[in-house]
């Protein structure tokens, strides 16, 4: 399985973290757009790293006409970075209703409007002759809790190459207000609450990948992880997470080793798996939008300042002995 990240650039260089991500024993980085993806191609090209490209959809004008979302000059401009694609990405966790928890949804309508620019895609790649993969990262409303697609994703399924999902070991409520904190705490220390998580999204992981076997479709983990957080404190305008490494590193190897188990069981349909995220991101937007999700804040596998947190390069070793 191949191992990449998301890395944000606000306060270090991307050219100093690509590097830093190579030496720990990735081997690929993920994309939301174009401009991101023009930033981090020469790096990556010098550091042997490959892309997962980004490339942004409307949701909203998606929904009222999927042409409007069709830009070729841009798949053409991400065809032609120089860089090694693993894929590209079209969209990411596309919503109708906003963004607040109990509205936010995954419509039919953004299926077959997504199916359909991906067709178009899809078509002209074709035409030149050019067979990069392209997919679509899903977040877990277009699935019931125990991983069952709902029935109008299946066109929008059959349009990826290779199907993309956003899949953490964090259940709804474990995500929004400072009571996350409290949460993460618990899945670091609590060897039963961390098994009970871990075993709910095994079943999601098993029941979306009988699917993807019986449609013949590839997956990849376009996000995955889980905080480091045991705590937080203010400071000045920012949320600092407080962070155990040594309960972070056991439970990371937990986490992959388990992922490892399953996708054994599916003769490796999991081609590739990209971590939320490459550092802890003080400035994520979700931390006080209107999902209110401050959480967000402790997701690295670095701190804030670009250090591990972890043995990253023994943590991916032992995740595919």
């Amino acid at each position: 399985m191949k191992y990449g990240a998301w890395i944000h650039e606000h306060g270090l260089p991307l050219e100093e973290q690509v590097r830093a991500a190579k030496q720990s024993g990735l081997s690929a980085i993920r994309s939301y757009s174009l401009d991101y993806s023009r930033r981090a191609a020469p790096v990556l090209v010098q550091q042997g790293l490959s892309l997962l490209a980004g490339m942004h959809v409307d949701g909203e004008n998606l929904a009222a006409d999927w042409r409007s979302q069709v830009r070729l000059d841009e798949l053409a401009a991400t065809t032609n970075l120089g860089v090694d694609l693993e894929g590209i990405c079209v969209g990411n966790e596309l919503r109708q209703g906003g963004d607040a928890v109990e509205k936010k949804q995954f419509t039919a309508r953004l299926s077959f409007g997504l199916a359909n620019v991906l067709s178009s895609y899809r078509h002209w790649l074709d035409e030149k002759g050019l067979s990069v993969p392209l997919t679509y990262a899903m977040e877990g409303i277009v699935y019931d809790p125990y991983g069952t697609f709902h029935e109008w994703m299946w066109p929008l399924i059959d349009a990826c190459d290779v199907v993309s999902v956003n899949l953490y070991p964090m259940g709804v409520p474990e995500w929004f207000t400072f009571g996350a904190f409290d949460e993460s705490r618990k899945f670091l220390t609590d060897q039963r609450v961390r098994n009970d998580r871990l075993a709910l999204f095994e079943i999601q992981l098993r029941r979306v990948l009988e699917q993807l076997e019986s449609a013949g479709k590839p997956m990849l983990f376009s996000e995955t992880g889980f905080p480091s957080a045991t705590g937080y404190r203010n400071e000045e305008d920012l949320v600092i997470p407080e962070t155990d490494n040594t309960l972070f590193a056991s439970a990371m190897g937990e986490f992959l080793k388990r992922i490892r188990l399953v996708n054994a069981d599916f003769k490796g349909r999991i081609q590739a798996l990209y971590f939320y995220e490459w550092r802890d991101n003080l400035y994520h937007s979700k931390i006080s939008n209107v999902e209110q999700s401050p959480i967000h804040v402790a997701f690295g596998l670095c701190d804030r300042f670009g250090n591990p947190k972890l043995d990253i390069r023994k943590l991916l070793s032992e995740a595919d002995a």
